[in-house]
Order: C-alpha cells, then sequence, then structure tokens
C-alpha cells in the first residue's frame, strides 16, 4: 500500500507540474499576441522560444504520468479485496453467522434443486459447449431456453419502443 500511495502522490505532483505548465504556455501564447500587436517582435520571439521550451516539456510529463500511473494500477490489481473487519475467518460456509433475515423462508413439499441443475435437466441450457465455445462462465441456451431468451428480448424491445419512445435500429454485422 505505501508504494501504491508514493506512486499516488507521484502522479499527483507530475499532474500539478503538467497543469501548471500549460497554464504558464497558454499565458505566454497570450502575451506573444499582445507583443506582436504592439510590434515588439524581438521580444515576441524570445516568448515564443519560452513557449517552444514549455511545449517541449509537456509531452515528456505527459509521458511520466502515463508510466507512473501505469505501475500505480498495476499494482493496485494485485491487490486483494479485504473482507471487512467484523467477518469472522472460517474454513467452510458453515463458519458464516447469519447477520439478518429478511421475510419468511419458504417451505416446499419437495427438496429444492440449484436452477443450474434445473436448467441442464430441461435442456434450457448446455454448459459444457457454452464453456467450449465462449470460455467459462457463458452460457449455450437450446430449445425452450434459447427460445425464453429470445422471447424476453422481444418483449423488452417492444416494451422500449411502443411504451418509452425508443427508436429501434437493427445495425449492420460483419
Amino acid at each position: 500500500m505505501d508504494e501504491v500511495r508514493a506512486l499516488d502522490e507521484e502522479r499527483r505532483r507530475l499532474l500539478a507540474e503538467v497543469e501548471t505548465l500549460k497554464a504558464t504556455r497558454n499565458r505566454v501564447a497570450k502575451e506573444i499576441g499582445a507583443l506582436m500587436a504592439q510590434k515588439k517582435a524581438a521580444e515576441a520571439e524570445a516568448r515564443k522560444a519560452e513557449a517552444r521550451m514549455l511545449g517541449d516539456r509537456i509531452p515528456q510529463l505527459d509521458l511520466q504520468v502515463a508510466a507512473v500511473a501505469a505501475r500505480r494500477d498495476d499494482l493496485l490489481l494485485r491487490l486483494p479485496n479485504l473482507p471487512h473487519a467484523d467477518v469472522p475467518v472460517g474454513a467452510t460456509a458453515a463458519d458464516n453467522p447469519v447477520v439478518r433475515v429478511w421475510g419468511e423462508k419458504p417451505s416446499f413439499s419437495f427438496v429444492p434443486r440449484p436452477h443450474t441443475e434445473l436448467c441442464q435437466s430441461l435442456g434450457l441450457v448446455d454448459f459444457e459447449r457454452g464453456a467450449k465455445l465462449s470460455g467459462s462462465g457463458f452460457l449455450l441456451y437450446t430449445g425452450w431456453g434459447a427460445r425464453l431468451e429470445r422471447a424476453l428480448i422481444q418483449f423488452l424491445l417492444d416494451r422500449h419502443v411502443l411504451e418509452h419512445g425508443y427508436t429501434e435500429i437493427s445495425l449492420p454485422s460483419w
């Protein structure tokens, strides 16, 4: 965390320096215009040289800002999501306490099955083929599952077009 903080402070310092240089360059540009209007060409040329130096330094600093930000972001991506201090340490789900309950838990005359099992047994989704085609976590809707997905899409399109004034557009695809 100390390195992340240090990199963030360096990035902020460099950004402030870049912004200061840009403001100075803008001020110098206005001064050049005023000097030219007053026919003070020699002074204007000196200010142009200063503006060029500022203009050369700004892209260098922009590159430094980007490099520092990239290093900081890389470190941030490696930091774990820490649980809240109140979360107890446990080995299994049984070690998780119930914090609060809302409503009444439904009771069934049968043992409820997970939705993944239901989808597979009803032939609505082919998880293995979906993972093979697109990678882990992707679904391949089949049969009634595909029809249900299409019906939901159609329902939402119709609702937004007919009730909310959206304009439906069909884009070309390559």
